[in-house]
């Protein structure tokens, strides 16, 4: 994908015979960000619509942050995190599929290091498994390997709200997803299932022989200096803690400390923080821990959401944005980059009472920011 600037340079004299350029001067009501434009009010309209959004969307906490060419415009949090504690940029919370990009960008690494290939049938690591011989890693990576959902399993989201707090096993969860039919052949169409990451993150380890959340902290997490990203092995969230509240088990309760383990390949089940999501969309959206050929394969689309939205390898393209959204027990986030202009949007928030968690409130807060940020290249929501 051929991502072209949308601010040039112009010739502005010579200095000893030398053409030297600047860069052209941001229309009013407008400043510069490297070489990017933005509305001057980028901060005071971001902290407006984060406070307006605990109303609008009845969130008990939201957060957003804006960043430029690398440089922070905008952070803030408004709400609570609990009754009487205020919610914190600073506050640690679950960041869900975030990091479902991170499983992509290693697979890729892998392909750079001449490891593996996207067109490896998964039989050469999990022979066990139905159509093993049919599915590639590309198929994983995309979702469209045709595996059933096991979160959309009666069975399993019965168990899950009897008891939120159990654990469960890579093998467990597989195994519930591949009893059931495909619900496509391989590589017919997206069919988004958990199962993919579980088995990819599987599969990495198996590559790498170590354990999938060494590699995610060697591999991924430290390079792009995610200092406040974590990968436990339980519940536990690094202090301080953003709460979050669900009403799934239709009674209003804590849920923050759910265990998590359900939600992806054990070693990629993570927390972090505002910073941390801007610093991480920033890496993902600049290619930068991959070669320029395995960026363009991760974030070239490979199956339509919509008539505006496609799926790549672990992440939604809108209009150039490359996004993701998770949503888990209340907590909900959305992380957006534009290539062309250097932008990286953030946004959190927690269910408050009245919220159905139906839609995740993060995304439609994160769509206002970019639309205002950017407004030439719009969102529509994923």
């Amino acid at each position: 994908m051929c991502l072209q600037l949308l601010l040039g340079a112009s010739l502005t004299g010579c200095v000893a015979g030398e053409a030297e350029s600047a860069p052209k001067p941001c229309p009013s009501g407008q400043i510069a960000q490297g070489d990017t434009c933005i509305p001057g009010d980028t901060a005071d309209f971001t902290k407006k619509q984060v406070e307006d959004s605990l109303k609008k969307y009845k969130l008990n906490a939201a957060m957003a942050g804006v960043w430029v060419d690398g440089k922070r415009v905008s952070f803030v949090a408004s709400g609570e995190s609990m009754t009487g504690v205020p919610a914190s940029t600073d506050m640690h919370f679950r960041i869900g599929s975030v990091a479902i990009p991170y499983l992509t960008i290693e697979i890729l690494k892998l392909v750079d290091e001449g490891k593996v290939k996207l067109d490896d049938k998964i039989s050469r690591w999990r022979p066990d498994l139905p159509h093993a011989d049919e599915i590639t890693l590309k198929m994983l990576a995309s979702t469209t390997s045709g595996y059933s959902d096991y979160v959309r399993n009666p069975d399993f989201v019965a168990e899950l709200y009897k008891n939120p707090f159990q654990h469960w096993t890579a093998e467990e969860l597989v195994k519930i997803s591949v009893s059931k039919p495909l619900v496509k052949p391989p590589g017919a169409g997206f069919v988004y299932s958990h199962a993919n990451w579980v088995i990819l993150g599987d599969i990495i380890s198996k590559v790498e022989k170590k354990p999938l959340a060494e590699v995610m902290r060697n591999e991924i997490l430290k390079p792009l200096g995610l200092t406040q990203t974590d990968n436990p092995s339980t519940a536990e969230i690094a202090s301080p803690v953003l709460h979050a509240f669900d009403n799934e088990r239709r009674v209003f309760e804590d849920s923050t400390y759910w265990d998590p383990s359900w939600t992806l390949a054990p070693g990629a089940v993570m927390t972090g923080t505002l910073e941390d999501l801007g610093k991480s969309v920033t890496g993902l959206g600049e290619g930068k821990l991959l070669t320029p050929e395995s960026f363009k394969e991760q974030i070239t689309p490979v199956s339509k959401l919509s008539p505006n939205t496609s799926y790549a390898l672990g992440l939604a393209v809108q209009n150039t944005w490359l996004l993701q959204n998770p949503s888990f027990a209340g907590y909900q986030a959305t992380v957006a980059y534009l290539p062309s202009k250097k932008i990286a949007i953030a946004t959190v928030g927690t269910q408050g009472i009245g919220n159905t968690a139906l839609e995740n409130s993060s995304t439609e807060l994160l769509v206002s920011i970019a639309n205002h940020v950017a407004p030439d290249t719009p969102l529509s929501g994923v």
